[in-house]
């Protein structure tokens, strides 16, 4: 079975992360809430030598790495924030595992994973919210976007940022970002509380077609995928409602209807090579939709007791698994429910 991952310390400090083995129904086993349960703000899945491993910012300022496998912590936690840790990327940069963090302290901070320190200088100057790591003219780049409406790229050999910050009609925070390339141009979609989805030429700066309009409230997720041949966008919003876009025409193509709340996280992957999102709503609710037939796979999946704000896509020994962390910042791990073949 394959699967592709998609886009999310040390005995000395009390983590929020109780890791469980996941069960063999839907549903995760109940976790026992030990420690402090307000330890994990933010969260990304990545591979670390080989090995899925779970990447967490802490609302102390640290960062720690736990092997998904073993429900262990890998190493110390990296240390140099000195506030909440609102965002965790992971990302493949010149064959290293590295992390970017954003904080409330005003910083963006690089990390290499298998050396756990700190890459180059602080980036600064963005009180981001989210980001994604993409390629620019050969050049590793990170997009970040923040609070205060505008859309920022960082060169991350330089961590320095490249031209000026995408502005346009982003006058509201901006809640997700994602990075990808069309006709050969690096893009960035942005979605947030203006509501509409939008695509940006990254040379230029300029948005690329129409405005993507539906969401009747804020657009919290944003993620990329592929269905029969076909590049889509698939948003999470508050209006309770989760919808898949042409990447190319911006046209909608459909919902995925079953959600009663606000859809916080999204994530789209590809098991035994069919395409699946999986997304997270207000009521602590877990679901994994077939894209092609955009239809639900399986029950839902419940067991959270607050939102989910976090969603990711891993392998665990072969097997598929999403990886969920809520408001109250517990983080679960499920099995992912096979998904019927079409006739």
């Amino acid at each position: 079975m394959w699967i592709t991952v998609i886009v999310a310390c040390a005995a000395a400090i009390t983590l929020a992360v109780i890791f469980r083995p996941v069960a063999k129904s839907p549903t995760a086993e109940e976790p026992e809430p030990t420690g402090d349960r307000d330890a994990v703000a933010s969260v990304a899945v990545g591979q670390l030598k080989g090995r899925p491993v779970v990447v967490t910012g802490g609302w102390d300022g640290t960062v720690g790495v736990w092997d998904l496998a073993t429900r262990r912590p890998v190493g110390k936690p990296m240390t140099g924030h000195t506030s909440v840790v609102w965002s965790v990327t992971v990302a493949q940069v010149d064959g290293r595992s590295i992390a970017v963090t954003l904080s409330e302290d005003g910083t963006m901070r690089v990390w290499d994973l298998a050396t756990r320190q700190s890459m180059g200088k602080p980036m600064v100057g963005h009180t981001g919210t989210t980001a994604a790591v993409g390629q620019l003219k050969g050049r590793p780049v990170v997009v970040t976007g923040g609070w205060d409406g505008t859309v920022r790229v960082w060169d991350l050999t330089t961590h320095r940022p490249v031209g000026k910050p995408i502005t346009g009609d982003t006058v509201a925070s901006v809640r997700a970002v994602a990075i990808t390339q069309v006709k050969g141009r690096p893009v960035v979609i942005t979605g947030g509380l203006k509501e509409t989805v939008r695509v940006w030429d990254l040379t230029t700066r300029r948005p690329v077609g129409k405005p993507m309009t539906g969401h009747t409230n804020s657009v919290e997720a944003v993620a990329l995928g592929r269905v029969s041949g076909q590049r889509v966008i698939v948003t999470g919003g508050s209006d309770d409602s989760v919808r898949v876009w042409d990447l190319t025409t911006h046209d909608l193509l459909g919902q995925l209807a079953g959600h009663a709340d606000a859809v916080y996280a999204v994530v789209v992957a590809q098991v035994d090579g069919r395409p699946i999102a999986v997304t997270g709503d207000l009521d602590g609710t877990v679901r994994v939709w077939d894209l092609t037939t955009r239809r639900p796979v399986g029950k839902p999946m419940t067991g959270h007791t607050d939102a989910v704000k976090t969603v990711a896509v891993a392998q665990v020994d072969g097997r598929p698994v999403a990886v969920t962390v809520d408001h109250d910042n517990m983080m679960r791990v499920w099995d992912l429910p096979a998904i019927p073949r079409q006739r």
